[in-house]
């Protein structure tokens, strides 16, 4: 058995064809087939149904072909610590992100991140932390930044920064008036909240427990899955919402933005890798990148003067 002939096998299960994989291999058809057939005999078993366009595996072939994508992975990564261990960064790496931190803070460190180290890939998928956290766990994520802390002993958390909370209120809303915010002065029934499945959600839910209410306008109920979409609705004059300080960069009218007085609800903000993450260097690249560039008012350390808002998970 050889990595060259579960990458033919790989190529079928992908091409549905063979004639299909052998090109994309750069071999002839008959080698490809003879080097499948090679690996059949030597497992004693059929991978393909060759019977059928396109080309399906059998249910066996399913299992072993499961493997072998992790065979080819692993050797892939041999090679990465390899160039890492001699300082270049190469390969692909998988990154997610949740949605609240995905459009503030990879624009400020992935186009340097891959200035830097031009022989990087970074492939990213934007998902809701139960997800996230999930395909860390399955190995079909590298990397994730997400809100810590995190409670599972096989998930690495690395504490990039703290980022504050501050409220976003209409023009017409009482807080609007206000020169800093109390957690007493907000109201679950009037607040702008993203849907089920966001851990901002909760941790905003947690900071309102005020029950009276105040709204100019209670013919609708709203929740989104975009802080944007909660900004927009704020500033056509639909009670507050609560934004981190990242997302919070680009509003115009800063006097609407409300600092909390005293204790600041703040998040923690990590990167995350499973328990079979090695590659050390690449992790170290992220997390100085993403330090460095981090705008004003965020901090690598928890002040005494802020108060960590953990997600509920």
């Amino acid at each position: 058995m050889t990595l060259t002939q579960l990458e033919y096998i790989l190529a079928v299960a992908d091409t549905g064809s063979f004639s299909q994989a052998a090109r994309q291999c750069h071999v002839t058809q008959p080698t490809l087939s003879m080097q499948i057939q090679k690996l059949e005999e030597t497992l004693g078993v059929i991978l393909f149904d060759r019977t059928k366009q396109p080309t399906r595996p059998t249910a066996l072939g399913q299992i072993i072909l499961k493997q072998a994508r992790l065979v080819i992975q692993d050797a892939d990564r041999l090679k990465e610590l390899v160039s890492e261990n001699k300082g270049d960064l190469t390969g692909e790496v998988r990154l997610g992100i949740i949605p609240t931190l995905a459009p503030y803070l990879l624009p400020l460190f992935l186009k340097k991140i891959l200035q830097a180290h031009p022989r990087l890939q970074i492939r990213i998928e934007e998902l809701e932390t139960q997800t996230l956290l999930e395909k860390i766990r399955n190995n079909s994520l590298d990397l994730g930044l997400a809100v810590s802390p995190i409670d599972d002993i096989n998930i690495a958390v690395h504490p990039l920064f703290y980022e504050p909370f501050l409220v976003y209120a209409s023009k017409t809303h009482p807080l609007a008036d206000k020169k800093s915010i109390d957690e007493k002065d907000l109201s679950q029934n009037d607040v702008l909240l993203l849907n089920e499945g966001h851990c901002f959600r909760e941790q905003s839910l947690a900071l309102c427990r005020k029950k009276e209410t105040y709204s100019s306008d209670k013919s609708f109920s709203f929740e989104s899955g975009s802080l944007e979409t909660l900004k927009k609705l704020v500033d056509q004059g639909s009670g507050f919402t609560l934004l981190p300080l990242l997302a919070a960069q680009d509003v115009k009218d800063k006097k609407r933005l409300k600092s909390f007085s005293s204790t600041i609800p703040t998040r923690e903000v990590s990167l995350l890798h499973g328990p079979h993450f090695q590659r050390k260097a690449l992790m170290k690249a992220f997390i100085e990148e993403i330090q460095k560039n981090l705008p004003e008012g965020l901090s690598l350390k928890k002040s005494a003067h802020q108060k960590t808002i953990n997600p509920v998970l």
